[in-house]
């Protein structure tokens, strides 16, 4: 199903004289809808909020504040994606400027999200004191207590969704707790990190001077953990981009090289794709300490060589994905669920499918596996369907679990499998959420096929940088005649279309399946994205196909 947003109201556009039509459209269709917060947007990002707007950051700050008096030992806890990996660096990185002793722990993605009794045993067993998490412990009230009662302190640093606080965590920093009055909630684990870090850095001002040069990880985390790019991540994501392409970590660089992306130029779309999938492979398939160990390298040599070990996991990890995809559709048999739970879907790369099969049939989609008596997965869902909302409503049917509104992870025993699928049939038909489920295309306008030019290009990159709740926008151009179609790579095509300049390439990813079908078509509609692909030092306009409609000739 395609949808193309109405057009916006004929006053706005003539309030905003100096601003092209399509900017003015793309940002009305965010719900950016007045004359005074369009200038506001166009201006840039906002000023970042106060960290001590985060409900209990004072009893957060004097409690590490504690720590460096007494020269406590730390532990740095965190999940083993993106961002709690580049949220660990960081805190590491400020403990280390903070002169207090701490060390790292991050799970096997086996064990299961977040905190574990078995991970503190070990953490009680090296005499740390203090536990910071970094991206998770919102929910692990039993794991808290336990710690209590081994004499270690634990600080949650947190975004995702939760019911009810940890009752002995000495503070919890959580833009998502509930009753809070963070004004944005739509942090990544890194963001809420950052804004402890904020914090610290008024506190020990000669030791932290400049707490904005973290920004690169916390960047990093924010792109890769599919937060929304509005409000003040925004202004992580701009300034962060600046730091990565300026003065790059070494490891950064390393991974740029190895994956074809040059690190001075990165996008966020070179992150999302890039460095991102190769750091998020250590933990989907080794051990998340690997990029852990890549983002805090100061060694060339040792660089390069964790570059082309995450290169390695990460080509490993493709071939494993496309597995588990096939697998996934062979069972999917219609409706708006989809669960496979499967040997050929491991934990670390459930999401990843999940992600996949959620996009292409517009359902929820749950994967995963069962490891020793337990099924572990990960789950996704359309835009507009709370994923960690459905979960929580029927968590007592979860060992664990843990995500956000858009994805989650989960472990639960397997004869609660079907009676929590046929939990989420019954409530989502008693709902009136119909009308979110199956493919959809939606699109920010109509074009005509002279407007595919680099001037649209240049007056739309004003809004970046793109991201969740603010995509790079898509438009359709409609009745095109197809002039060229090649098969390119492993199962992409590439397109041209006759009314369409020349030197404006159309590619078409994982749908070389649909060429004989569009060789014998004239004429089409097409819903794309206009994107710049960088080739041997030449920057082409590309036009990003996310679908063809067929017309008749």
């Amino acid at each position: 199903m395609w949808r193309i947003a109405r057009r916006a109201p004929a006053d706005l556009f003539e309030e905003l004289p100096d601003l092209p039509p399509l900017v003015v459209q793309v940002l009305h269709n965010r719900g950016i809808t007045s004359v005074e917060s369009v200038c506001d947007f166009v201006k840039g990002p906002p000023l970042p909020h106060d960290p001590y707007l985060i409900d209990e950051m004072d009893v957060a700050v004097e409690r590490v504040a504690r720590a460096v008096r007494k020269r406590e030992r730390i532990c740095v806890y965190g999940d083993y994606d993106v961002d709690g990996v580049s949220s660990t660096a960081m805190l590491l990185e400020v403990a280390t400027l903070l002169g207090l002793d701490a060390f790292p722990y991050i799970p096997k993605r086996l064990t299961g999200y977040g905190l574990t009794t078995e991970a503190i045993d070990v953490i009680a067993s090296k005499r740390a004191e203090l536990i910071i998490t970094a991206d998770c412990g919102s929910t692990a009230h039993e794991e808290i207590a336990y710690a209590a009662n081994h004499g270690i302190d634990v600080v949650v640093t947190d975004h995702h969704l939760m019911h009810a606080r940890p009752e002995q965590a000495i503070a919890l920093l959580n833009p998502n707790a509930p009753g809070g009055c963070y004004p944005f909630t739509g942090l990544s684990g890194v963001g809420v990190a950052y804004k402890l870090v904020q914090a610290l850095a008024d506190e020990f001002a000669e030791e932290i001077p400049y707490p904005e040069s973290f920004l690169d990880l916390v960047a990093l985390g924010t792109i890769a953990d599919v937060v929304p790019i509005r409000d003040e991540n925004r202004a992580f994501v701009v300034a962060g981009l600046e730091i990565i392409r300026s003065s790059p970590r070494l490891g950064l660089s390393a991974l740029g090289a190895a994956s074809g992306r040059p690190i001075e130029s990165i996008t966020v779309e070179g992150i999302a794709f890039g460095l991102a999938p190769r750091l998020n492979a250590a933990g989907r398939l080794a051990h998340a300490c690997l990029a852990l160990e890549l983002l805090l390298v100061s060694h060339t040599a040792r660089a390069d060589e964790l570059a082309r070990e995450l290169d390695a996991l990460n080509v490993e990890r493709q071939r494993m994905t496309e597995e588990a995809v096939v697998e996934a559709r062979s069972q999917f048999t219609g409706g708006n669920v989809v669960f496979a739970i499967s040997e050929n879907i491991v934990p670390g790369i459930a999401g990843l499918a999940a992600a996949r099969i959620s996009s292409e049939f517009g359902v929820l989609a749950f994967m995963g596996t069962e490891i020793d008596g337990v099924v572990r997965g990960s789950a996704r869902s359309p835009q507009g369907i709370h994923l960690a909302e459905i979960l929580g409503r029927h968590a007592h049917l979860f060992e664990r679990w843990g995500g956000h509104a858009g994805a989650a992870g989960f472990s639960l025993l397997p004869g609660n499998v079907e009676v929590f699928r046929e939990a989420i049939v019954r409530e989502l038909a008693a709902s009136d959420l119909a009308d979110l489920f199956g493919p959809r295309v939606v699109a920010d306008g109509r074009v005509f096929p002279r407007t595919i030019a680099w001037d649209t290009y240049r007056a739309l990159e004003v809004l970046a940088p793109w991201g969740h709740a603010h995509e790079r926008p898509r438009f359709v151009v409609e009745n095109v005649r197809i002039g060229e179609v090649r098969l390119v790579g492993k199962n992409h095509l590439a397109l041209r279309f006759t009314e369409v300049d020349r030197d404006v390439e159309a590619i078409w990813f994982r749908n070389g399946d649909k060429r004989d079908r569009l060789e014998r078509s004239q004429y089409v509609d097409v819903a794309f994205r206009l994107d710049v692909n960088e080739y041997r030092g030449r920057s082409r306009l590309q036009m990003l196909v996310d679908d063809v409609r067929l017309r008749s000739s």
